[in-house]
């Protein structure tokens, strides 16, 4: 519901972070309603898409955000308030939405991956305008990510990014679960807060309400700035793949016109309802190289980019999941915890009992307490030795004539 729909209703508008939570809201559900496969074209009936909602909310969002100058190029990182921090993400929040929205064709689709990823660009400068908000590691893979250029006449990328480094990629692993780990616990804080109901200017653990917030948001900011830039390397490889499914929609319509003027002119008959297009794969069984589904009431195509990134460009051995440096140095911490527990067990074996000439090699024979537990095992020895003479073990000796 916009401001102007809220007004005319009654109902007292939605703030800028309000009308943002909102979409957030719409996507979610989105997103639920399509893992739990609820979403059907005879139960959807006169309702709105989540998806096309929340994108009229953004792009109303973003108008009013542009108008009312919030973000200024002049004003520090200090100067913005704390509220309007996650207004930073709208156009991340948009990018996410266009790559979630169904389309029916394969150009459709590479006009909805290209809206986003001038999106995520968008979003990656505004953050990068203002100082210490971006991440040492992010900041810098964002100033090497090169830019996507596109042909004019065929509106396709002409070549593909290069791929990021395996230090880039661990890098940005790296950051990422740094990044998690306080998110999360940052929220236990704002829980425990709201349990024990303190108030504003009260401070737990160095914070009070709005320091902690503060962090809160720029930590999903730069949250939102690592998954825009993997998305960005993604879209480059699907962009290659669209091209080629581009093609082939325009040659099979080309041919279907063709067969149409070779039967004498009866082609299909025209309908003011457009056609549905016939299915190209089950829906129950997925493909293996793009993994594009269809909706088998609408005909719609759906695209997966989680699954493409896990299936299809997932290289067939195993990754490496730690530098040369974190190798290096757990080898050395396990060779010092290795050397921690020889000292002690040769400490242990020293004061350890033993017989007496022993005492005597190792220069302990002036310890009464190794020397008087040294007697006890002198004398079962000696017992031993009485009860088993040398030679007593030999089984040969008693065996042929004794004469030779």
């Amino acid at each position: 519901m916009s401001t102007s729909q809220a007004e005319s209703s009654g109902e007292k508008p939605l703030s800028l972070t309000g009308l943002l939570s909102k979409a957030q809201n719409l996507m979610q559900k989105e997103e639920e309603m399509r893992d739990s496969q609820d979403m059907k074209s005879g139960d959807e009936k006169d309702t709105k898409n989540p998806l096309v909602e929340a994108l009229e909310i953004l792009e109303q969002l973003q108008h009013q955000i542009q108008q009312a100058a919030i973000f200024s190029v002049n004003e520090s990182l200090a100067d913005v308030q704390t509220s309007s921090l996650p207004l930073l993400g709208v156009e991340y929040h948009m990018a996410k939405a266009y790559l979630q929205v169904r389309t029916t064709s394969s150009k459709a689709r590479y006009n909805n991956v290209k809206r986003a990823v001038e999106l995520f660009h968008l979003f990656l400068h505004r953050c990068d305008t203002f100082e210490d908000l971006l991440n040492g590691t992010i900041q810098q893979q964002y100033k090497a990510l090169p830019e996507m250029n596109h042909d004019e006449e065929e509106e396709m990328p002409s070549k593909p990014l290069p791929s990021p480094s395996r230090d880039e990629k661990i890098a940005r692993f790296k950051e990422s679960k740094e990044i998690k780990a306080k998110l999360s616990h940052m929220n236990a804080q704002v829980a425990q807060r709201k349990r024990l109901d303190l108030q504003e200017h009260e401070e737990m653990e160095g914070h009070d309400e709005d320091s902690l917030m503060r962090s809160l948001y720029l930590c999903q900011l730069n949250t939102y700035a690592l998954d825009a830039i993997e998305e960005i390397y993604s879209s480059s490889m699907e962009f290659q793949m669209l091209e080629m499914a581009v093609k082939m929609e325009k040659e099979r319509n080309h041919m279907d016109q063709h067969r149409g003027v070779q039967s004498g002119g009866r082609g299909p008959p025209q309908s003011s309802q457009p056609q549905r297009r016939p299915m190209i794969n089950d829906p129950t069984k997925r493909m293996q190289m793009t993994q594009v589904l269809q909706d088998p009431m609408t005909g719609q195509l759906i695209f997966k980019k989680q699954e493409i990134q896990s299936q299809v460009f997932r290289p067939s051995w195993n990754q490496p999941t730690m530098s040369l440096d974190d190798l290096a140095e757990k080898e050395v911490k396990e060779a010092m915890e290795r050397e921690a527990r020889q000292k002690v067990s040769e400490e242990n074996a020293k004061n350890a009992p033993r017989r007496y000439e022993y005492l005597v090699r190792d220069g302990m024979e002036d310890n009464t307490d190794l020397v008087d537990a040294s007697a006890k095992l002198d004398r079962e020895w000696d017992d031993w030795k009485d009860e088993n003479p040398r030679g007593s073990g030999n089984k040969m000796g008693d065996r042929g004539d004794r004469n030779f």
